[in-house]
């Protein structure tokens, strides 16, 4: 299958320069210039494209690519600004900003579904929890009783609502929890926390049961979920790796998941992009190495406990802007990876 999608990558991208190079460039005018693209010059080959493509995301042997964009920007001004300028291996697009999408990004939706494409968004409990906290402390300055009187759990229940409703336009959710460790509570303490999660969860339930032919994923700290067996409606597990800083402690990282009902057959590993503030050098960084380029070699490596499905690329259109290809890095992660069979 990865050959087959190889072949026709080729396949694509050589009729497409050889297309463009028969262009008549000899009346030079600057005015109404619209060059035709493959899909307008072979209708049929870019199809086929297409239909390798989506054949190609259904084989659930390849290693999966999760990618999380920034589309804040509503008014775009360049193309690294444009989801349908990521990379057509991509499986799943996860955008920071799903609230009231304005009609662009509709459009470029449909365009990453052709291509099969999944496009997902997060709920954060830790946002959430982040939010009430500040709004608490707000109402008790200003001497708000009523609103500072209201439990975090109904808060809890009514936000969750509120932003699994933005589900309309997308294929999945991206369910963020990261919590605090029970183990390191009061019986009393814990009581509480897991009545929390419970709300957190059945809220999520409710939904669900709404939408059956939407995917749910979870990102965060299994470890810290009371009842484990909420995990398993999940399709994968995603494991942050931001805050590390040495390949070596990758295996760590995973280990401490590992706890007795902790699904180990579906984790991806999130790292992130370098940032484009060229003051930060660490961000997306293992010492002078990309973070995405070794987490997708060991990503390769097999290992006896736990399955190794894919990665997560935080800040994906940062790769945008390279000097030698646009989205170098992550193509490289996507052949890394899933490299092309040699015959």
């Amino acid at each position: 299958m990865k050959s087959k999608f190889k072949i026709a990558t080729l396949l694509f991208f050589a009729t497409s320069f050889t297309l463009g190079a028969c262009s008549d460039w000899t009346d030079i005018e600057g005015i109404d210039i619209k060059q035709p693209n493959i899909q307008e010059q072979n209708p049929e080959l870019y199809t086929k494209y297409l239909e390798n493509l989506c054949e190609y995301k259904k084989n659930q042997e390849h290693k999966l690519v999760y990618a999380w964009f920034d589309n804040s920007e509503k008014v775009p001004y360049n193309r690294g600004q444009h989801m349908s300028d990521l990379p057509d291996s991509i499986d799943i697009v996860i955008l920071t900003h799903p609230k009231e999408l304005v009609p662009f990004e509709r459009e470029e939706i449909k365009i990453l579904k052709d291509k099969g494409t999944k496009v997902a968004y997060a709920v954060s409990y830790d946002d959430i929890k982040a939010k009430y906290d500040e709004e608490q402390i707000t109402a008790s300055q200003i001497q708000m009783k009523e609103n500072s009187e209201n439990t975090f759990d109904d808060f809890l229940r009514e936000e969750v609502k509120k932003q699994l409703a933005y589900s309309e336009a997308f294929d999945g959710v991206i369910i963020k929890f990261n919590g605090k460790n029970p183990k390191y509570m009061t019986d009393e303490d814990r009581v509480s926390y897991e009545a929390t999660q419970e709300v957190f969860f059945n809220t999520i339930s409710e939904w669900e049961k709404e939408n059956k032919n939407k995917f749910l994923s979870f990102q965060g700290k299994p470890q810290n979920i009371i009842k484990k067996e909420q995990l398993n409606r999940f399709l994968h597990i995603i494991i942050e790796f931001y805050q590390v800083t040495n390949v070596n402690k990758f295996s760590l990282t995973i280990q401490d998941c590992l706890e007795p009902g902790v699904p180990t057959d579906r984790f991806i590993m999130a790292v992130s992009t370098p940032s484009l503030d060229s003051s930060d050098t660490t961000t997306g960084y293992l010492g002078k190495e990309l973070a995405t380029i070794e987490m997708a070699y060991w990503i390769t490596s097999i290992s006896s406990e736990y399955n190794k499905s894919g990665i997560a690329i935080d800040n994906v259109q940062n790769d945008y802007y390279q000097t030698n290809g646009t989205y170098r890095n992550v193509k490289e992660v996507i052949n890394i990876m899933n490299p092309a069979p040699i015959k």
